[in-house]
């Protein structure tokens, strides 16, 4: 006996005399269209479709009367072999009586829906295995009855009846087996799990709910022989079980109740997220929320141990009224799901989480104070008020800042708004009102506290900046002669500005990272310099291989850039630069300067390289260096040892402790030795008033 899942391949319908063919499914197509898995819980569904129906099973025959203990035989044979893959899913339920067997034999059933049956599972099966088999044993009238069939892929016949006698098991009981065999498709075959732990671990996740809270029958897994039986399974991930709420109100929903559990890690495999709220309709779960950032805590507490993750099960009668046909998800809009999600974390931090709670929030405070502390332009509120905005479980400077960003761009939208409406008004024709003395002068102390919160966030930057370079001075000075001596000098020239770059260079991706406000603030921003670069690649027309610690062509007065010289005419000096900064960085107390190490001797050296020369600017342009070009020139060192001697007819500083000599005959400029300890001294004094302004002190 043959039975279809479509109705007859052209049906008939008539309309007034005409007689037209009616739609028909496409079983084939539709199967062919079902979403394909990415990943194992994926793969996995039409495998645990076959359970949970099952389990509907069972349900169904306690509620007629049956009084043994529900069970589910689960046999898996090579599942690390796609293409001898087998399944058997046993279980003693009520069985396909009649009405049920029609049910199965209908898209889209409404069969199940009080318990939530969707009526379009069995098409995963479909998709998902190359042979599917259903035998089952039922009661009719008394009298026990069986039937089997193939389900096949196939838009013609896709229920092939066969006689029981013929079936896989031969089962005498009430009850129904399925056996899927084969793999099909790609996506199946990549993304199933082929390791018996694996498997397991997303089967407990996907039922852990069910067993938790006692109403699942018994389930017995055989994996290649191996067996795990469950609940048993579940309760070794299980640590805690005295989570559980008091019933509790939720406006406008009615009363619900949480069933908390604090689980090992492996109970939240396959699922989104760590924590969990399970939301039950009738004891069976529908959908598993993730609430890490509700929660908060990475992590709870219980029996000893601090590495557990939160489950919990939320009943209710109104869920109970509200899950869909499918249980696969509930009548209600996102955002009341939403809300009874954060109502019912909120209840289990409140009561049986409210001591790691407290715990938990005064690490919060102190990490946003901290952020706030480095990045002060997000201190705009009060703590209280700031950590509210922010998602409960962020701890991160990231999170806080992503948290925040958003209410500070407000902020400055509304300050500037504003502060343009005061502009306009000023502009217009119109009346000002005796209210605008007040409004202008929030706008301007709104203002001034922006302004204060920026200059706290630029002066904490170069604090660091500042103390990290002290501390690799000292270091440097330390480790003189050690094996590391040359990396640390190394670094502390490139902490100041990279090495092997020329600032000007739009592929040089470091070009822009520096800090040269640590020798003249108005370089802070300056991009027309060359670190450590060749002559003969700064210059258009050089030859020499030798290399300046640091040139800089545009402080001070400014930059004076050549026209192009497209006649092959003399450029115009006028237009030339006329004043380049050369700086020398010498090893932090270094002693040793042998003859060839004069420091005149160098500079000169440098000074007569570049005098007349062009350096490629910006957007390909030359910049000629004047004959008459001023250098100043500055040689950062420590002057003790040989150098000390070298400068001893030198004139000293105005400070003291450096020393500085005019260049004389055609080179026009001078050389000022600056000790290390004073320009960083001198740094720190350029810095003093905002230092004081932002509440900070050099350490």
């Amino acid at each position: 006996m043959t039975n279809e899942l479509i109705p007859e391949i052209v049906s008939q319908i008539y309309l007034g005399n005409q007689l037209l063919p009616s739609l028909t499914p496409n079983i084939e197509n539709r199967v062919r269209k079902l979403p394909k898995p990415a990943n194992a819980a994926q793969a996995l569904q039409p495998l645990f479709e076959a359970v949970s129906n099952a389990f509907y099973a069972i349900e169904d025959r306690i509620e007629n009367g049956f009084k043994a203990k529900g069970k589910v035989h689960i046999n898996i044979e090579n599942l690390s072999n796609p293409k001898t893959f087998r399944v058997e899913i046993h279980d003693n339920g009520i069985g396909l009586d009649e009405d049920r067997y029609k049910a199965f034999q209908t898209i889209d059933t409404d069969f199940k829906r009080k318990k939530g049956g969707k009526g379009v599972g069995r098409l995963f099966w479909l998709d998902a295995f190359e042979k599917v088999s259903v035998e089952s044993i039922f009661v009719e009238n008394g009298i026990q009855h069986s039937r089997c069939f193939d389900f096949i892929l196939n838009n013609d016949e896709q229920i092939v009846e066969r006689d029981f006698e013929s079936g896989y098991t031969g089962r005498t009981n009430i009850g129904t087996t399925i056996i899927c065999e084969g793999l099909r498709g790609t996506s199946y075959k990549e993304n199933f799990p082929k390791q018996k732990p694996t498997f397991l671990r997303y089967f407990s996740a996907h039922f852990i709910a069910d067993f938790l809270v006692g109403s699942g029958s018994e389930v017995q897994i055989s994996l290649d022989g191996e067996i795990t039986d469950y609940p048993d399974a579940i309760s070794s991930l299980v640590i805690g079980h005295d989570l559980n709420t008091e019933p509790f109100d939720i406006e406008d929903f009615g009363t619900f109740s949480v069933s908390g559990f604090a689980c090992d890690k492996e109970a939240s495999t396959g699922l989104d997220g760590n924590h969990q709220m399970h939301l039950l309709a009738n004891d069976r779960t529908v959908e598993s929320r993730k609430v890490d950032g509700l929660m908060g805590l990475a992590t709870i507490s219980s029996e000893g141990r601090d590495d557990l993750l939160f489950h919990g099960c939320v009943r209710s009668k109104y869920l109970n009224e509200r899950v869909n046909e499918g249980r696969t998800a509930f009548n209600l809009p996102e955002s009341i799901l939403k809300t009874i999600a954060r109502k019912c974390v909120e209840k289990v931090r409140e009561t049986v989480l409210a001591d790691q709670m407290v715990k938990y929030e005064d690490t919060r405070r102190e990490s946003y104070e901290n952020f706030v502390r480095r990045h002060p332009i997000y201190g705009f509120d009060d703590s209280g008020t700031q950590l509210d905005r922010v998602p409960f479980n962020a701890l991160t400077p990231e999170e806080f800042a992503t948290g925040l960003v958003k209410y500070q761009i407000r902020r400055d939208e509304d300050r500037q708004e504003a502060m343009e409406n005061a502009i306009r008004l000023l502009e217009s024709d119109k009346e000002v009102p005796e209210t605008f003395d007040e409004a202008l002068n929030k706008a301007v102390i709104e203002l001034q506290a922006s302004e204060q919160l920026a200059l706290a966030q630029h002066v904490v930057r170069r604090k660091l900046i500042l103390e990290l370079i002290e501390k690799l001075l000292n270091r440097v000075r330390q480790r003189n002669g050690k094996n590391d001596d040359f990396h640390l000098e190394k670094s502390l020239h490139s902490f100041i500005v990279p090495m092997y770059v020329q600032g000007n260079d739009p592929t040089e991706k470091r070009s822009r990272a520096h800090d040269l406000w640590i020798l003249d603030e108005r370089l802070a921003f300056t991009r027309a310099f060359s670190s450590d670069k060749r002559f003969d690649n700064l210059l258009v027309n050089s030859e020499n291989p030798e290399r300046a610690d640091l040139i800089v062509w545009d402080f001070a007065s400014g930059l004076g850039v050549a026209d192009p010289d497209k006649n092959g005419e003399k450029v115009d000096t006028r237009n030339a630069l006329d004043k380049v900064m050369i700086v020398e960085f010498k090893k932090p107390g270094r002693k040793n300067y042998g003859a060839e190490d004069q420091i005149h001797f160098q500079i000169t050296k440098y000074i007569n390289e570049l005098r007349g020369e062009e350096i490629e600017g910006f957007d390909n342009e030359r910049i000629r260096i004047a004959e008459d070009c001023v250098f100043y020139c500055y040689v950062v060192a420590d002057i003790v040892g040989d150098l000390k001697k070298q400068l001893s007819t030198w004139p000293k500083t105005t400070s003291g402790q450096g020393r500085i000599m005019a260049l004389q005959g055609d080179v026009n400029g001078s050389i000022e030795v600056i000790q290390w300890q004073d320009l960083i001294n001198n740094a720190w004094a350029r810095n003093e008033a905002t230092l004081n302004a932002a509440g900070l002190r050099r350490s």
